[in-house]
């Protein structure tokens, strides 16, 4: 999996770093050609059925990397001028970061622990793991203090000990019997480990780090269970070796499902599509299938930002979906029915667009009772009507300011129609798809992206670019990737809240109809990546708090700290990178119209690569929970680099 964490040294090696990695020993790759990947499909639906192979197994989704070859002249491994540069500062010590070379050292390390941790035979190799002095507190006790509980879930928060007397080799043997008590010896456990700081002590060979530990697994006599935790690890350098000193966790939290093994959600995707050709064809082959297939001229791109819909569009009250695809492939419209499994009407319906599409609404856009489609294409916004049968047709079309991402809904104006606000991300130019992450300047605040657009709704399917008549063009210049309207001010008017990549976000306050932007004066242009915003009152108390997903990197924590880094520059230019490497961000109100940042007070910073986050009960208890959706691209190794 690709990680957002490779920004903050890719930013700095540069384009050439990557040229460079195309010219070492092991050579350029060069795709033999298949029968499979020579097919040259047209843009028609038709054409595309013929896309079609009998099962996903029977495709892959990258060339086969043993039909690699070497391009001629490609077998040196030495450069000149720039490219030699850019090649050694890969290496992050050559480079001159001690630290993330030091980072990187304990993160293998601290793999090796893990493994110990789960070795029944107890003959792993702890003198490559400790050093004879090495002690530790209690890592994975399961006794503590009770935070919450209810017929499913049991969730306990851990108090520190004091430093075990036991050292060496003989603590790491009891410290695997502790993980094992509270894991059990049969079932398999995931553990992962993250080096969010590194801190190198001034005139001595001992090192500190900060590192997030994770482990979920099945416990001997309960259920399922997941621990989370923070420790502060001291490490001693010596003869070409990092080894562990002592192990103090800060704060840990362990979550038990009672009585089951069973996880909470099942994934019921197969069951509610599989009855569909284009579930088997289309939508279980990844982006890097159909790149080696289609034309990129049809709007593929390697991020993939698409959405989806959810509405009732044929009236029988049961929710329907809508999935927005890449270009070149068709738009979906999946109709529930009365047993849960949803049949695609994509063509009959005439929802079936192979516009490169980002998102969609179904809203009733003229008041007659029904959902209508809102598309957004590369180019344009599209206004489907519904016959209230399921059944669409184009009655109006806008012209894009910027590639959308995602639009958002709302009677900002109280005249009765629904408006629209789109989110624009790359500028509407022949640049728009140059780069996956756009090419923000600068990069923490960047103020070069697209910009959005207010669509009011004249009525009648007549709309109309509002934008700058309300004062929305006032710092619409951003990468935004998701806007929410809600009345937070509880003045009776829908208020909107973008969030923005590469730097600040927008709160603009409805004053009868015009906006201004009050997100420095509220201390919520939380300063990141932002990727969407949810709201909700989590506390109870009356008034509407906000959470915005986020970037959470590691490697930035870890190089954003650092005396070198950026040390020419103003303490506060290097806080806002700090900021942009936090994560998440939940900002309550404090019920006068302000907010306050809890993020850190109330644990939810860390949701990694946050695309999506949002408030809902997961419990029917009557409080807001979260839920983020995280991740990147994951596509098979073959490998080619």
């Amino acid at each position: 999996m690709i990680h957002r964490q490779v920004v903050w040294r890719l930013r700095a090696v540069g384009v050439a770093a990557w040229l460079c990695c195309l010219l070492t020993l092991h050579g350029c790759g060069r795709v033999v050609p298949t029968p499979s990947s020579q097919e040259q499909p047209t843009a028609s639906l038709a054409e595309h059925d013929r896309l079609e192979t009998t099962s996903p197994a029977a495709a892959s989704e990258t060339p086969n990397g043993a039909a690699l070859t070497t391009a001629p002249g490609a077998e040196r491994d030495r450069f000149i001028g720039p490219l030699a540069d850019a090649y050694d500062r890969i290496d992050p010590q050559r480079d001159g970061w001690e630290t993330e070379a030091i980072g990187a050292a304990a993160a293998q390390v601290l793999d090796r622990f893990g493994v110990s941790l789960q070795d029944r035979s107890e003959s792993a190799d702890a003198d490559e793991i400790v050093t004879d002095r090495f002690t530790s507190a209690q890592l994975f006790t399961t006794d503590g203090s009770e935070v919450f509980r209810d017929e499913l879930l049991r969730i306990v928060r851990t108090n520190p000990t004091r430093l075990s007397d036991t050292t060496g080799q003989a603590r790491l043997v009891e410290l695997r019997r502790e993980f094992q008590a509270a894991f059990g010896p049969l079932q398999p456990t995931s553990i992962k480990f993250k080096v969010v700081k590194v801190n190198q002590a001034a005139g001595t060979s001992d090192v500190q780090t900060e590192v997030l530990f994770h482990a979920d697994g099945a416990s001997p006599r309960e259920g399922l269970r997941e621990l989370s935790a923070a420790w502060q690890v001291t490490w001693e350098q010596g003869g070409g070796q990092l080894r562990m000193t002592q192990i103090q966790p800060t704060n840990c939290e362990v979550v038990t499902k009672l009585h089951s093994t069973e996880t909470t959600f099942a994934d019921c995707t197969a069951s509610l599509l599989a009855s569909n050709a284009s579930y088997h064809d289309h939508l279980l082959r990844g982006t890097d299938y159909w790149r080696s297939r289609l034309p990129r001229t049809f709007g593929l791109d390697v991020v993939a930002n698409h959405g989806l819909a959810i509405g009732d569009v044929n009236g029988d009250q049961l929710d329907d979906l809508y999935l927005c695809q890449q270009g070149g492939l068709p738009n979906r419209l999946f109709i529930q029915q009365a047993d849960g499994t949803l049949v695609d009407k994509s063509e009959s319906s005439g929802t079936n667009w192979l516009d490169y599409c980002t998102s969609a609404l179904l809203i009733d856009l003229d008041n007659d009772g029904d959902r209508d489609l809102l598309i957004a294409t590369e180019a344009r916004i599209l206004m489907m009507e519904n016959d209230g049968h399921g059944q669409f047709t184009l009655r109006a079309e806008m012209k894009n300011r910027a590639q959308t991402f995602s639009m958002s809904a709302a009677d900002f104006d109280l005249d009765g129609d629904l408006d629209i606000y789109t989110c624009g991300y790359n500028p509407l130019d022949d640049r728009v798809r140059t780069g996956a992450m756009g090419e923000p300047v600068p990069y923490h605040d960047a103020q070069n992206g697209g910009g959005n657009l207010l669509i009011r709704n004249e009525g009648n399917w007549s709309f109309s670019d509002a934008t700058a008549a309300v004062g929305l063009d006032h710092n619409n210049n951003r990468f935004s990737f998701a806007a929410s309207w809600e009345d937070f001010d509880n003045d009776g008017d829908r208020d909107l809240y973008v969030a923005n990549d590469y730097g600040r976000n927008n709160m603009y306050v409805n004053a009868n109809g015009k906006f201004h932007d009050v997100a420095g004066d509220l201390m919520v242009e939380d300063m990141g990546s932002g990727m969407s915003v949810s709201w909700a009152d989590f506390n109870r108390d009356g008034w509407l708090d906000l959470y915005v997903s986020n970037m959470f990197s590691a490697a930035g924590n870890r190089i954003t700290y650092q005396r070198q880094f950026r040390s020419n520059s103003q303490d506060e230019i290097k806080q806002q990178f700090q900021r942009h490497a936090r994560g998440n961000s939940l900002f309550q109100s404090d019920g006068h119209g302000g907010f306050q940042d809890v993020s850190v007070e109330a644990g939810v910073t860390i949701g990694r690569w946050a695309w999506g986050s949002r408030f809902c009960d997961l419990n029917n208890d009557g409080w807001q929970d979260i839920v983020v959706a995280n991740g990147f691209i994951t596509t098979a190794d073959t490998g080619d680099l």
